[in-house]
């Protein structure tokens, strides 16, 4: 039986956004959470869509081939016990909120010293940006008052989401996470249109940015960059994503945390990875189906945390859909039609099935790198917990996104969950970790 739920649409789960440049389809846009790149990205961007593009290059520009098991990334050493304290000095350990049904995250940020916030964690962006004391229309609290740290850089700068912009005065401050404190030269939000009114959770002032340094803008430079540079910490960060929480490490990972060593998969190069992190996702295979994702035009894959979805090209979309509705035990719970099949609404059913029993019934995803093969359960991959009485679908389409986004694929929060995922930087590859059991 189709136990799919009327009232719990997309509209009942992401406020309402808008799209912009085209790039993707409002009711898709609720789940997309990368900004809009500038002018001279999206004119290469252009150029990029109507060739192939890919490749994957080390630091050096040399071709990258680590795509096994390593344990050369800075980890923190526990003590054997239940989870027990790191002692690595340069791990910085930085608590994770879940926002809304457990679709975007957060973390607490400290500007000028004293003055706390709690921001949106996106690796899709890179500049800090908070709600000014002078804004008219953010309509959150806290909001930032320049104190006698603050240096005012009389220059502004903006940013377009995929469902809202905000603008405003760029000022120098201390910034901290946690104990990892550095001046940053971030965005005091003036200004702003659809973007605080989108967290449900009413407990955003703001976003910070852990991207590449080519998408921060103009006049504004990126917190974990300037924290390696001065606190001397490895250019790696990790996060663990859960229902309820997580944790977001810098300057490595916990390997308490794991059940297994991370399996490394390159970051690929090109114009794409100026401002993203991008990878190449060949193939999700489910139930002995194998999906392909890359396609000769659309080679890479954007790795977000901001984004709320796993966002596919619309043939993989309807093929990763059906493959998963042919599953009987899937379709004893969630019914014959559960997905959307033009994938622009969220998909939901009522049901008190629990995370563990809907796991060890349901087909489980591989996520295809190559050949790196990262393994994705039921709940931590296609579906999302609502508000403890529902199963929604993380995936989603648009019929634009092929036309507009050079990309195969955005591999958002929801699939990332299914694993620790380490941004290691400095070796220019992302590790995916099978994790513990979350709190």
């Amino acid at each position: 039986m189709d136990t799919r739920s009327s009232r719990l649409n997309n509209r009942a789960i992401f406020p309402a956004g808008v799209g912009a440049y085209g790039l993707l389809g409002a009711a898709a846009m609720n789940l997309l959470r990368l900004p809009v790149l500038s002018l001279s990205l999206l004119q290469g961007l252009a150029l990029l869509s109507v060739t192939a593009c890919g490749g994957s290059t080390t630091a050096n520009g040399g071709t990258a081939t680590d795509s096994g098991t390593s344990s050369d990334s800075p980890v923190a050493e526990s003590d054997g016990g239940d989870g027990g304290e790191a002692t690595n000095p340069d791990l910085i350990t930085v608590p994770l909120a879940a926002c809304g049904p457990a679709v975007v995250y957060t973390a607490p940020v400290t500007v000028g010293g004293s003055q706390k916030f709690t921001c949106l964690v996106d690796t899709g962006s890179t500049t800090l940006g908070v709600a000014s004391s002078s804004c008219s229309n953010c309509g959150v609290k806290p909001e930032y008052t320049p104190g006698s740290s603050a240096v005012d850089e009389h220059q502004t700068a903006s940013s377009q989401f995929g469902t809202g912009s905000w603008s405003g005065e760029i000022y120098q401050d201390t910034v901290a996470m946690g104990t990892g404190a550095t001046t940053v030269k971030f965005t005091a939000i003036t200004s702003q249109s659809q973007f605080f009114q989108l967290f449900q959770c009413g407990e955003v002032e703001g976003v910070i940015g852990f991207g590449p340094a080519g998408s921060e803008l103009p006049g504004t430079n990126a917190y974990f960059d300037d924290l390696v540079a001065s606190a001397k910490i490895p250019n790696v960060f990790a996060t663990q994503l859960c229902d309820n929480g997580g944790t977001l490490w810098l300057g490595g990972y916990d390997s308490s945390a794991t059940t297994a060593a991370p399996q490394y998969v390159p970051m690929t190069g090109g114009f794409l990875a100026q401002g993203y992190y991008s990878v190449g996702l060949t193939s999700v295979a489910v139930n002995g189906t194998t999906i392909p994702v890359a396609t000769a035009q659309y080679a890479d894959s954007v790795v977000d945390t901001g984004t709320s979805g796993f966002l596919l090209q619309q043939t993989a979309y309807n093929a990763l859909t059906a493959a998963i509705q042919a599953d009987a035990a899937f379709t004893k719970v969630f019914g014959s039609s559960f997905f959307d099949t033009q994938g622009g609404n969220v998909a939901c059913a009522a049901s008190s099935a629990t995370k563990a029993s809907l796991d060890a019934t349901l087909p489980a995803l591989t996520l295809n790198f190559g050949s790196v093969a990262v393994q994705a359960a039921a709940t931590e991959s296609y579906l999302f917990p609502y508000e403890g009485e529902a199963w929604c679908s993380s995936l989603v389409t648009d019929a634009s996104v092929s036309a507009e986004l050079p990309i195969a694929a955005i591999i958002g929060s929801p699939i990332l969950r299914s694993n620790i995922v380490i941004f290691d930087r400095a070796q220019k590859r992302i590790g995916f970790a099978p994790h513990t059991a979350c709190q």
